[in-house]
């Protein structure tokens, strides 16, 4: 009998650390080989590595380290060096996650190569081509040939684009399988230095169009202030590198009643999201783990390629631009005040129900040869 293909996968960011960890599982349960490649996008462990180990799961097989001069410096290092990756494997695939520059540098480099490329997270779209991640998603898809898919929406939006149909395949969402499975840790877990009071707002900042600019910063940062003061809660606050960053360099200081942290790790931030009672993210990856341990959330974006959340109630969106505007903090404010009850993700049956490593094996096991 002869051994199953060798794939190279390509994570880079945080979120497709956790991504990868469900299929790693899933690929050395059915004794597939996989060369695991850090591309570098995030260069601190707490960022990526590290909730490798924590959950078990290997380091990656090689580890490249690009020029943070620039994005096109750091886009450029990440090709070169999954070129030199593929050249050296020669993988049967290679697979990309999500809409990273470390995910258009694998596809590129794939594409190259002529090694054909697997994207898991295909077809999503948030309208909002300012966004790098929207030109990263849109290029990938192009790329790509398969093409892994959350749910209905972006398998219509793949057809809708002209996409063969036969290369489409639905599989639901690989970080709900690994946010499922520490679920029953969380009951009794807390992240060290956890609030003594409620209720408790876990807030999460890193996008440029937010933390870049001076005043939308600064308005976000009195409007939880402002939330602490007129609840009484306290705000658990893991700051990005990027965000302290450039609250340094803007000069602003965190307001009162911010418990601010180093990042977390991935189940202690899953054990925030679970005990918080809302979330202020303008993260696509934790707006959804939100959900996915029982939080609502606010989303500081002006649009979401995750409109599942927002059609069913999750999350709300809210414009960072607003923070510019002289009633912009206080609408925030308003905003995180609000009680929801958010139905639960296993109800409504979405993003595959912890399946979806499952079946992306299952999908490769009929493509890659």
């Amino acid at each position: 009998m002869t051994s199953p293909p060798r794939i190279l996968t390509v994570v880079g960011a945080r979120p497709q650390f956790i991504k990868s960890v469900a299929v790693t599982r899933e690929l050395a349960g059915r004794g597939w080989e996989q060369w695991l490649v850090h591309a570098g996008q995030h260069p601190d462990d707490h960022m990526g590595t590290d909730f490798l180990t924590e959950l078990g799961v290997p380091p990656p097989n090689a580890r490249l380290r690009p020029s943070q001069a620039s994005r096109t410096h750091r886009l450029a290092d990440m090709l070169a060096g999954l070129a030199e990756q593929i050249d050296q494997v020669r993988p049967a695939a290679v697979v990309v996650y999500g809409d990273t520059d470390a995910t258009v540098a694998g596809a590129l480099a794939a594409h190259h190569a002529g090694v054909p490329l697997v994207h898991v997270e295909s077809g999503l779209r948030s309208g909002d081509r300012s966004m790098p991640e929207e030109h990263n998603r849109i290029l990938t898809d192009s790329l790509a040939d398969l093409l892994f898919t959350t749910g209905m929406a972006a398998s219509a939006q793949l057809r809708a684009e002209g996409v063969d149909p036969n290369r489409i395949l639905e599989i639901g969402d690989v970080m709900l399988d690994v946010a499922l499975s520490v679920r029953e840790r969380l009951e009794n877990r807390l992240p060290q230095g956890w609030p003594d009071r409620s209720p408790v707002l876990v807030v999460t900042l890193h996008r440029p169009a937010t933390v870049d600019d001076a005043d939308r910063l600064h308005g976000a940062l009195e409007a939880i202030g402002e939330w602490v003061r007129s609840t009484g809660g306290q705000v658990v606050f893991p700051v990005h590198p990027r965000t302290r960053s450039n609250m340094e360099r803007f000069g602003l200081a965190m307001p009162e009643g911010i418990i601010e942290t180093s990042p977390f790790g991935y189940v202690d931030m899953q054990s925030a999201l679970f005990h918080a009672d809302r979330v202020l993210t303008d993260s696509g990856g934790l707006q959804k783990e939100a959900w996915f341990q029982g939080t609502p959330g606010v989303v500081l974006r002006d649009a979401t390629e995750w409109k599942e959340l927002v059609e069913v109630g999750a999350s709300v969106l809210f414009d960072p631009a607003r923070l510019l505007q002289e009633d912009g903090a206080a609408a925030l404010t308003s905003e995180l005040s609000q009680d929801r009850t958010i139905p639960s993700v296993e109800t409504l049956g979405l993003f595959g129900g912890g399946q979806a490593a499952v079946r992306l094996v299952d999908g490769l096991m009929r493509f890659v040869r």
